[in-house]
């Protein structure tokens, strides 16, 4: 939705000055070059702007998952690297070769047909390889790796700029397995190296791992959720604040008797009289419906419990304690600084990444400094 017809006041607002320093933070904790994911429309917060916002900082690279979002960044001026981190598929090397964007390679029918591309185009494509240490979801696996890589070698067209990895569980307290997957990485680049692939960017750490230890931050680091300003836990803040508020009003206030119950099923009973400020916010915005009777809202300095079920388009909150009167239109906090996404996200039963991602386009974005 354009924020400029919009009518209904649920806003996301995204804080492009909060991002640029989140980028500094991030960039003076680690010892690495920041490649920064802008993946899934930059978390929820907004790909274009925000890519723009981060090269204009001295972010040097980005890592997308679809091809159309790198297509989408160079359209708008991005200048930079742009990884395709899930790849380009034998449909997409046309369009990654025409549009500067480097794909990670895992498998070798893409490969042939970017190398195919690239030929057909009398160029040399960049490419990063990736080996699947143990998140299981991309990547060659180490029992298929040095056979990829003598099948690899035979397609001139294509340059191994990087090999990658993905940890699953860096932000673990248990690092067993983590430094397992590193050892494992380990292994795979001297057997590339035996191979003469001497790639200018190794890299394997998100959030958790390029801010947990030197030690694996490599050519390169891939910080995501950390740049929007939520750190994978506690100890691992580089001093970060996060970058998206979304607020809206209050639609409807009504006193309801003790007794009665709110929203679908009557999942909530009021245990005494009880005054209910009714939001014009719900699941199809991305606000979840597992926070029923369980989530918690911002208003009048205030945190104001969800009562009863979410409803697609509209949440009840419980106002009854809020020592200042409440009126249609008045300011809410649904996530900001004082309801932040991990409390959602706990509440919910998910990850953080899930709550700032999920807010659907019914939900404008503002770009600006924040008040």
């Amino acid at each position: 939705m354009d924020a400029e017809r919009q009518i209904r006041p649920t806003t996301a607002h995204v804080d492009l000055g909060r991002l640029e320093a989140n980028y500094a933070a991030v960039a003076a904790a680690v010892a690495a070059p920041v490649l920064a994911p802008v993946k899934g429309d930059a978390y929820g917060h907004g790909l274009v702007r925000c890519a723009l916002a981060l090269e204009a900082a001295g972010c040097p690279s980005f890592g997308v998952a679809l091809v159309e979002e790198g297509i989408a960044l160079r359209e708008a001026g991005v200048c930079g690297r742009i990884l395709c981190l899930g790849g380009v598929g034998p449909r997409g090397a046309e369009a990654a070769l025409a549009h500067g964007l480097t794909p990670m390679v895992y498998d070798l029918d893409a490969a042939h047909a970017l190398d195919g591309a690239a030929s057909r185009a009398g160029v040399h494509l960049p490419i990063h390889l990736k080996v699947d240490t143990g998140m299981g979801r991309l990547g060659v696996l180490p029992g298929d790796w040095e056979g990829f890589l003598d099948r690899l070698a035979d397609l001139r067209h294509l340059e191994v700029e990087g090999i990658a990895t993905h940890f699953a569980e860096a932000d673990a307290a248990d690092p067993t397995f983590t430094q397992e997957q590193a050892r494992r990485f380990r292994r795979a680049l001297r057997a590339a190296a035996t191979r003469a692939f001497r790639p200018a960017m190794v890299h394997a750490s998100n959030s958790a791992a390029a801010l947990g230890g030197s030690d694996l931050q490599f050519d390169l680091v891939r910080p995501g959720l950390v740049l929007y300003g939520l750190p994978p836990r506690p100890d691992l803040d580089p001093g970060v604040s996060p970058v998206m508020r979304v607020t809206t009003q209050v639609l409807f206030v009504k006193n309801v008797p003790a007794g009665q119950g709110v929203s679908y099923g009557r999942r909530w009973v009021a245990p005494r009289p009880t005054r209910l400020a009714t939001l014009p916010v719900g699941y199809a915005d991305g606000y979840p419906r597992a926070l029923t009777n369980r989530g918690h809202v911002w208003i009048h300095g205030h945190r104001c419990p969800v009562r009863g079920a979410v409803c697609m388009d509209l949440t009840m909150v419980d106002i009854t304690d809020v020592p200042t009167e409440v009126r249609p239109g008045d300011a809410v906090e649904l996530l900001g600084d004082r309801i932040r996404a991990e409390e959602l996200a706990a509440a919910a039963g998910t990850i953080p990444y899930e709550i700032v991602a999920r807010f659907s386009d019914r939900v404008p974005r503002t770009f600006g400094a924040r008040t």
